[in-house]
């Protein structure tokens, strides 16, 4: 199966982390292929850099369709362009942000996400609401660094991760950690085996969720919500 892994930001030492991560966890028969837009947001840290990444992302989506790719995960833990990629695509199409969410609920009675900064809260709050998984949350706990330092320190980033996990299990009562970031793909199994928690590396679980959807041969309905745009309908 072919599956293309599109990071929406711009950042070429993210699209490589990514890359390294999921190569690792991948299925021999999964020809995988991770990319990102030639322009856009060097990072997504706020609702305007979700707007702005979108059109570089669909343009990416409508190529996978002619390029017969059978699945796009999209690798950014706010999903952008989630919605509209799946109405223009006969593909299946996957938000990390989703996919990772609903898996967190199915492992525990309570799950906390961690996100970058505290002003990113209402946001994933919000999400959370939409998913209707508000029963499932813990907390939503900030880790305080930007999405340059997590790249940039990579020691720093994990104590930090740590850290939050450890507080989210002991003061939130977290039985699953949701890592609310593609770039801190390949943590996980250092907070799993440290603190005894379940973890969830968004971007490597939707890889092998949809690895599964594939092969079970379903995509999103074309009826109703997901239908095609009047536009492509003509």
């Amino acid at each position: 199966m072919k599956i293309l892994v599109i990071n929406p930001n711009s950042s070429r030492q993210m699209t490589a982390h990514l890359d390294r991560a999921l190569r690792q966890i991948k299925s021999e028969q999964t020809d995988l292929t991770v990319t990102c837009p030639p322009n856009g947001p060097l990072a997504i840290e706020s609702a305007y850099d979700e707007a702005m990444c979108v059109p570089g992302v669909l343009a990416l989506v409508e190529k996978a369709n002619k390029e017969h790719f059978d699945a796009v995960i999209l690798a950014c833990f706010s999903d952008p362009a989630l919605e509209q990629a799946r109405e223009i695509s006969d593909i299946l199409i996957m938000g990390i942000e989703e996919t990772s969410l609903h898996v967190a609920a199915m492992l525990g009675a309570k799950f906390t996400v961690l996100t970058m900064t505290e002003r990113r809260i209402p946001s994933k709050a919000a999400h959370v609401r939409r998913f209707r998984l508000e029963e499932s949350l813990a907390s939503i706990r900030p880790l305080g660094m930007s999405v340059a330092e997590i790249e940039e320190d990579e020691a720093r980033a994990c104590a930090q991760i740590l850290k939050v996990s450890r507080e989210a299990a002991e003061q939130d009562g977290a039985e699953v950690i949701v890592l609310g970031y593609a770039g801190m793909a390949g943590y996980a199994q250092i907070v799993r085996e440290q603190l005894g928690v379940e973890v969830i590396d968004p971007s490597c679980v939707t890889l092998k969720v949809t690895e599964a959807l594939v092969s079970a041969g379903v995509k999103q309905s074309k009826w109703g919500y997901y239908s095609y745009p009047p536009s492509m309908c003509v």
